[in-house]
């Protein structure tokens, strides 16, 4: 058999119009490298070195190494935290995934005033975190609360609940104001999703005898895939970096049942609980902690998502 020839390795050499392109395109990019590095990189790096120290704010800050970090491993109230935002995140991406992406299919059936109830449904959005988190706040205060008084005007007065201050209902009930004030951004995103899956492959599953489940299954599923796989690192990353909508309904209360990666980071840094100090560097270590976690998780659901798309 004979041997293949010898190929000359030849280096890549830039011809003047690809390097006027090159440079080009790095003045347009420039402005943006250098806002990227002052605002984002550079705090960034800053509170990696935080985290590696003892602050209060007030005296000067005591390098410390890794003792913030293996403090947090025995910290009951970090891994409590840790525990709720899992049980919040998981919960927001099952239903921020689910729910959003059945209501879009409905609405993609060209239903009567589609128009009108994709209006409704994103109305919530609007409204900020901190402002839903007060109104739905009172609506389940238990004794002048809409929620109560209605269970109790329908005489279902044993179903009221001591709502935000009891540890078995408060995390479900932050969960649900989660999922109504972000259903209309995701219903939005699957919508136009849907929109794009060319009609010709739904009469093909139509005449081939495929039901409307069928084609929700084989059809429009598969044909968003990224999109499903972009919600779910968006719900992701907003239920492990969630804070607002409970440091308003409840500061992490009762007694840390609703404590959060972001409420505990919030209190430590600025010492808002009873008989704290600011405790800045052990508050930097949570925040690079969410961040890794933030990080990691996302990358995982990218690569798994990128995965079955292949795969299929």
């Amino acid at each position: 058999m004979l041997a293949k020839a010898a190929v000359p390795y030849r280096s890549r050499r830039w011809s003047p119009k690809q390097r006027q392109q090159l440079l080009l395109a790095g003045l347009f990019l420039a402005p943006a490298t250098i806002l990227l590095l002052i605002f984002m990189a550079s705090p960034f790096l800053e509170a990696i070195l935080l985290s590696l120290k003892s602050w209060d704010g007030l005296r000067p800050a005591e390098w410390i190494g890794l003792t913030n970090y293996v403090n947090l491993l025995q910290d009951r109230i970090f891994w409590l935290a840790l525990r709720n935002t899992a049980y919040f995140t998981i919960a927001t991406v099952l239903f921020n995934t689910t729910v959003p992406l059945l209501i879009a299919s409905l609405l993609n059936s060209k239903i009567r005033g589609s128009t009108a109830f994709r209006t409704l449904y994103f109305m919530p959005v609007v409204i900020s975190g901190a402002i839903s988190g007060l109104l739905w706040g009172m609506l389940f205060e238990p004794n002048f609360g809409v929620l109560n008084e209605t269970l109790r005007s329908l005489g279902l007065g044993q179903f009221t609940q001591l709502w935000l201050a009891d540890k078995n209902t408060v995390i479900p009930s932050i969960i649900i104001v989660s999922i109504w004030g972000a259903l209309g951004f995701y219903i939005v995103i699957f919508f136009a999703g849907l929109q794009n899956i060319p009609q010709e492959l739904y009469e093909a599953a139509s005449l081939d005898g495929a039901s409307a489940w069928q084609r929700f299954r084989y059809v429009s599923i598969p044909m968003i895939r990224p999109v499903i796989t972009v919600a779910i690192v968006l719900n992701t990353i907003g239920g492990i970096q969630v804070f607002d909508q409970v440091w308003v309904m409840t500061s992490g209360g009762p007694n840390h049942a609703s404590e959060t990666l972001g409420t505990y980071l919030y209190g430590t840094a600025f010492g808002s609980r009873a008989s704290s100090n600011p405790q800045l560097g052990y508050a930097a270590s949570i925040a690079i902690v969410i961040l890794l976690l933030s990080l990691c998780i996302s990358i995982f659901q990218i690569r798994l998502g990128r995965k079955a798309e292949f795969e299929y």
